[in-house]
This record gives structure tokens, C-alpha cells and sequence, in this order.
């Protein structure tokens, strides 16, 4: 019996593994074609908005996958390429309704086609564009009464009888008169068939004024309101008809008075009822030892309320940092962190994020531990509202080559931060490429300190 020698034996492996490295990496990349076109149609579609999310996880897998495969593992490669297949899916989903415009392309004989217009829709054919109309699937009625906003107006006086069956559609009225006003003969306002008086108008004086009936002695104490002080309130002529019961002497009347043994305070403060306040605010603090009687706050601030100049929620008088935000376990202070420092400005890293050489991948685990360290210092600090993760690179290579690279690199890093739970709005990346150096480019020194990342804040 003839046997294969072990070397044929091996060849033959090595060589069909090769082969099947070839066609998977193949299919790998046109998978990631037809992926990048669905990502495409997702961002066309507003997925920034809708799913931003979505769109950045499934982005940084298809880069993940492209890195993977330059590095000849297929086989990672392929589980890269199966994420941002879901995710990308995901994305286009959530934008499905995100685009309020259509476009209408026309195709030229030879050239690519181009946009030659941008159409606004109009669903409702009202002749108010969708993105301006408040009800884009309800024609606006066109009767000269709210025409602007795209929305039907079937009772425009609200006077709960349809514009169809009213006679003064545009001035409230009554069933009885057809949606017009009723009629009032002496013109006080009050409608003839439930006025009382209807040849004499009411005084409008605020007392009884819905019979329709003037009222010239309102509090029948024998003088005319017009020469009454206190026409509502019963009193003698010679206290020009006002009540003269005072017992405690506070100016209030005592049927009003609900302290009337006791005289008011008269500080300002609910000095209407007729009872002293000796604590306004009510935090415990008599006003008499209260700098600030009208604002609560603890005896330790002389009744004032504590103040926090920097909105860390711990108050100055605990704050051992008052004008640098930090956290109640630090009192006050920011909160020490290994490999990051929370400055008014920007979150600050000890040392330098590590990228693969030509690759945005991101290596050592110290650069690990300094994003653990971002993430967890934006979830201590959430006055902090959004950060700009910046990626910085040296003069060497192309400028062109440089932006791209920054940019994924500062995609990437967004995100880890992303996977560690950090909320998509409160980060934005930007890739500068070699514009904004910090050091010379003429030095290995110089151009360390410009290959770098940082996370500046830009609103808080």
C-alpha cells in the first residue's frame, strides 16, 4: 500500500487553508461594500438624528473589520462584518422617517446622475410645504381665519357651533341666534334673556354684576358706593362707610382679621390676614435672626439659602473646591482619578492614548485604563453636557492620509466611551490631522507631543 509522504500531506493543508483564507476575505469585503451602501442610505436618511447610535456602532465595526482583515484574521474580520450588518439595519430602520425631502434625480446619457431639484412635498396638496405645515395630512379650509398654519379650523370663534352652521363664524355666539352674538339693549355685556334690568346697564363694580342690575348701595349701609370707602363692606356715614372694629389696632377690620387679638407684622408678607409671621419663610430661623426672612435657608448661612457657584450640588459652605466642580465624596473637590484629571475646561489625560502604527486601532492597557477613566468621569460629572473627543496627528505622511486617520482614530475612541455606556449626545469626534500642532514638527520630541487625543468640553 502506497502512503502520502507527510510532507505532500502538509503541503496540501497549508495550500487549501490559503484558498479558503482567499474566498473568505473576498466575501468579507463585498459583505462590507454592501453594508457601507445601507450605511450610507441610513446617514442620507438623517440616521445622525434618528439613530446615531446605530449608525456609529455599525461604522466602527465595518472599520474594526477592515483592520482585522489587514491583519489577515478572517475569522474576527467576519464577526465585525455580522454586527454592522445588524446594526446598520437598525439604523436604517430608525430613519426610515427621518428625511423630510425627496429628491428626483435625473439620469444624463453618459454622465452620473445628478440632483437637478429638490422637491418640498405636499401631502395634502393645501399648497403649505410639509416641513411648514402643523398638519401635513389635513388641507388647510382657506377661510381666511389662521390660513398660514396648514391646519383645518371647523369652529374658528370656538364657540362650539361648526363655521358650516354658523351665521358669524368669526364672533362667538349662541345656538339659539345661529352662532351670533344676542342682543343688548342697554350694551353692558349681558345678553337681554337673562338680564334683569335690560334698559339700565350694569355698574360693573364687581358686586352682583352678572344680573345685569346696577347696584348703587352695594353693602346697603345707606351711603351711595360713589361716596362709600368701603362700598362692600357695611359702616356708619361718619366712617365714610367703612367698618370701625379694630380691636388690635392693625388697620385690618376685624370681621376680615383672623388674627384680631393679635396685630399683623406688617413686613411684606401676607399682611392681608391679620396675623403676625414670625417665621416667613419658615426654616426654623425666627425673622428677627433671619438675614434673609423671605428665602429659606439653614441656621449654619443665617437662614439664607446655600448657594453652589459651581453647580457641583455641593453647597459653598461644605465646598472645600467652591469655584471648581467636584463630587460630595471629595467635598466639593474633583474626584482623583488614575489616569484623568477633570478640569474646567477639558478632561485631561497623564498619558497618551496608544494606536497601532498607520491604524486606528487602539493597543496597551494603559490606554484601556485611560478611557475606563474618561467614561467613568463623565458619569460623576453630569453637569458636564457634551464633550469634543479631538484626534491630533504629526506632519509625517500625507495631510490628506493624516485628517482620515485622526478621524477614525477619534471614531474609535468615541466608541469605546460608547460601550461603557456613555450617552451618544454628550459626545461629538473631530479629526484635525497635523492642523493644530501643540509642539514643532521638526523634533522626534515635538512631533510625540502632537500625535495625541483629547477630550475638550464645549458645553457644561
Amino acid at each position: 500500500m502506497t502512503r502520502t509522504p507527510v510532507f505532500a500531506r502538509s503541503l496540501f493543508i497549508l495550500v487549501a487553508a490559503a484558498a479558503l483564507s482567499c474566498v473568505s476575505g473576498s466575501k468579507i469585503r463585498a459583505d462590507a461594500e454592501v453594508i457601507r451602501a445601507d450605511v450610507e442610505r441610513a446617514r442620507r436618511n438623517g440616521a445622525y438624528r434618528c439613530a446615531p447610535k446605530e449608525l456609529a456602532t455599525a461604522e466602527a465595526n465595518l472599520d474594526f473589520a477592515e483592520g482585522e482583515l489587514s491583519e489577515g484574521s478572517s475569522f474576527r474580520a467576519g464577526e465585525h462584518i455580522r454586527e454592522a450588518r445588524t446594526w446598520a439595519q437598525k439604523a436604517l430602520a430608525l430613519s426610515k422617517d427621518c428625511a423630510p425631502k425627496q429628491v428626483l434625480v435625473k439620469e444624463k446619457p453618459v454622465e452620473k446622475p445628478v440632483i437637478v431639484e429638490v422637491q418640498e412635498l405636499d401631502r395634502d396638496n393645501d399648497g403649505i410645504k410639509d416641513n411648514e405645515d402643523s398638519c401635513p395630512d389635513e388641507p388647510e379650509d382657506k377661510d381666511e381665519f389662521e390660513d398660514t398654519d396648514g391646519c383645518p379650523d371647523p369652529d374658528n370663534d370656538k364657540d362650539t357651533i361648526f363655521d358650516t352652521e354658523d351665521k358669524c363664524p368669526n364672533t362667538p355666539g349662541a345656538k339659539e341666534t345661529q352662532g351670533c352674538p344676542r342682543e343688548d339693549s342697554d350694551g353692558d355685556g349681558i345678553p337681554d334673556d337673562i338680564d334683569r334690568c335690560r334698559d339700565v346697564a350694569e355698574d360693573k363694580d364687581g358686586f352682583q354684576d352678572e344680573d345685569g342690575c346696577p347696584e348703587p348701595d352695594n353693602d346697603n349701609d345707606g351711603l351711595l358706593d360713589a361716596a362709600d370707602k368701603c362700598p362692600v363692606d357695611a359702616g356708619p356715614p361718619q366712617n365714610l362707610g367703612c367698618p370701625i372694629v379694630d380691636k388690635d389696632q392693625d388697620g385690618i377690620h376685624d370681621d376680615v382679621d383672623k388674627c384680631p387679638d393679635e396685630p399683623e407684622d406688617k413686613d411684606g408678607f401676607e399682611d392681608e390676614d391679620g396675623c403676625p409671621d414670625l417665621d416667613n419663610d419658615k426654616d426654623g430661623l425666627p425673622d428677627g435672626q433671619d438675614k434673609c426672612p423671605m428665602e429659606a435657608g439653614p441656621a449654619e448661612n443665617n437662614g439664607c439659602p446655600d448657594t453652589d457657584k459651581d453647580g457641583d450640588t455641593v453647597v459653598d459652605r461644605l465646598d472645600k473646591c467652591p469655584d471648581e466642580p467636584g463630587v460630595a465624596e471629595e467635598q466639593g473637590c474633583p474626584k482623583k482619578y488614575k489616569m484623568v484629571v477633570v478640569k474646567k475646561d477639558r478632561i485631561e489625560i497623564k498619558q497618551q492614548i496608544k494606536f497601532r502604527t498607520g491604524s486606528h486601532k487602539i493597543i496597551g492597557r494603559e490606554s484601556f485604563e485611560i478611557l475606563d477613566d474618561v467614561a467613568q468621569a463623565l458619569k460623576d460629572n453630569p453637569q458636564i453636557k457634551k464633550i469634543r473627543i479631538e484626534g491630533h496627528t504629526d506632519s509625517v505622511g500625507n495631510d490628506l492620509y493624516n485628517l482620515k486617520l485622526s478621524q477614525r482614530r477619534a471614531d474609535q475612541v468615541m466608541a469605546e466611551l460608547l460601550k461603557r455606556g456613555i450617552d451618544p449626545g454628550r459626545m461629538e469626534a473631530v479629526g484635525y490631522g497635523e492642523t493644530r500642532p501643540i509642539a514643532s514638527n521638526a523634533t522626534k520630541a515635538g512631533r510625540a507631543e502632537n500625535r495625541r487625543t483629547e477630550f475638550n468640553i464645549i458645553e457644561q
